[in-house]
């Protein structure tokens, strides 16, 4: 049987493999002086219980952390968490392109700030950086839009026209969507298509979407090959970064989603 000591050893030896001897990932400045047993539950609870479950590996689980403290603003912590995630192996690119992934999700801004985070953390660790450069500005609009239209349907599925004017302020900002954000952050390659449905599930779950969106993304990534499994462990991992109730609605819509599929 697994003591609570079990989980707390488990717990140190995550941390410490993801801090690849960083001390510093140890503190939690506040928590240690005010409440060590929160940090000692944290280190059971998240490090020791949830980061160590098999359904989903090392890599996957950074970028589900990165997005949902990204979604919520966290810059502090999402500093361990960009340099737990080159130690665990994901490439400098990749850890930008997690930023390209999440911005029609969470907004300019918040991007913004987790790339200017991100570039201080590069230079601290001397990494030089080398930008992808994958975007094809000669495209003519109608060729993004279309190429958009095709990753769309790859990543969400068939989707009904809506029947609104093609001139309607709604219609527009479709267009402007399908062009931008399907056409030419989803083609690009640095991320593989589970890892983006990765990346916007934790977004949506963090920011606390339930409605007919989550279904059709968590349909979405059945779709491009995420089990059940590994969509409810996306889930259970995000309960400790934002929180158990948006956690559980979100697990409770994709046993919906999955009955509905014929899925066990």
């Amino acid at each position: 049987m697994t003591t609570l000591n079990d989980r707390l050893r488990a717990g140190q030896e995550m941390r410490g493999m993801m801090a690849a001897g960083d001390s510093s990932h140890y503190a939690l400045p506040g928590v240690d002086q005010l409440a060590p047993d929160l940090k000692r539950i944290i280190d059971e609870a998240l490090f020791g219980t949830i980061w160590t479950r098999p359904g989903l590996d090392l890599k996957q689980r950074c970028v589900a952390t990165i997005s949902a403290l990204m979604t919520q603003g966290e810059l502090n912590l999402l500093r361990r968490h960009i340099v737990r995630a080159l130690n665990v192996g994901l490439t400098p690119n990749q850890v930008v392109e997690i930023f390209f992934q999440s911005t029609f999700y969470i907004g300019v801004p918040a991007v913004e700030s987790g790339l200017r985070l991100t570039k201080d953390i590069f230079e601290e660790l001397g990494i030089e950086f080398e930008p992808a450069l994958e975007y094809d500005p000669n495209l003519h609009t109608d060729e993004l839009f279309a190429l958009g239209q095709e990753m769309h349907r790859r990543h969400m599925g068939s989707f009904t026209e809506t029947g609104m004017d093609s001139d309607s302020p709604e219609a527009q900002l479709e267009r402007i969507i399908d062009e931008y954000n399907w056409g030419a952050i989803y083609s690009r390659s640095l991320l593989d298509d589970k890892e983006r449905a990765i990346i916007s599930l934790a977004a949506l779950t963090s920011m606390g979407v339930y409605d007919a969106q989550m279904r059709r993304r968590i349909r979405g990534a059945v779709g491009v090959g995420l089990t059940s499994t590994e969509i409810m462990e996306i889930f259970i991992h995000l309960s400790m970064y934002g929180g158990y109730v948006n956690a559980r609605t979100s697990m409770r819509i994709a046993r919906s989603v999955f009955n509905e599929l014929g899925i066990d």
